[in-house]
């Protein structure tokens, strides 16, 4: 087992600490097995969430404390209540680890959860399982690498879709240009045609 001292900063924060779990995995030198994430913080938790969107953390605790609110009005709903969203989500949290990589997808992270900062933190890792041998490396296992081919595969398709619909648009932008164009082109043919008469 590790300890890890964390800062928090604001009154709620989302920290991803994935690479100190990984760390921790590549330490131990874990094979197959699972990495514990323990906080014993009454007002933290910890999750896995996505972590290819700059709006995580705004979104996530903007939408919690939609459903359970700070404040009533101007009146404040008391320090538990924070304690109740980190009971939501909890303080613990175990990752499977196989042929030494922990099984999580690459649009994955493991995050630390402060509903009530600021201040020092705290949280454990610990592991269960077998380890690596001397010379052995931990590899993506297939199942894993499916996933990963998959998520590229969407990436992809979707930068496709995108691109597409920027050429549409383009499209679209330029007939709606062209009538404007065309009446510019007529209007001066006129005024031609009236100066020679």
């Amino acid at each position: 087992m590790k300890a890890y001292k964390i800062e928090i900063t604001s009154s709620e924060q989302l920290i991803d600490i994935t690479k100190s779990v990984q760390e921790y995995v590549d330490q131990a030198g874990l094979k197959d097995g699972f990495v514990q994430i323990h906080i014993p913080e009454r007002t933290a938790a910890v999750i896995i969430s996505i972590n290819d969107d700059w709006r995580l953390e705004r979104e996530f605790f903007d939408k919690l404390n939609h459903l359970i609110p700070k404040y009533d009005g101007m009146k404040f709903t008391g320090w538990t209540t924070a304690c109740v969203k980190a009971t939501i989500f909890g303080p613990s949290l175990q990752v499977m680890v196989y042929q030494g990589t922990m099984m999580l997808d690459k649009n994955q992270s493991i995050y630390f959860v402060e509903f009530q900062g600021p201040g020092e933190r705290q949280y454990f890792i610990s592991s269960s399982g077998t380890t690596l041998a001397e010379n052995e490396k931990a590899v993506v296992p297939e199942e894993l690498a499916l996933i990963f081919k998959k998520r590229e595969a969407d990436q992809a398709e979707q930068e496709r879709i995108k691109e597409e619909m920027r050429s549409e648009w383009q499209l679209q932008e330029e007939n709606r240009l062209k009538p404007d164009t065309q009446k510019n082109q007529r209007t001066a043919d006129q005024e031609e045609s009236e100066r020679l008469e």
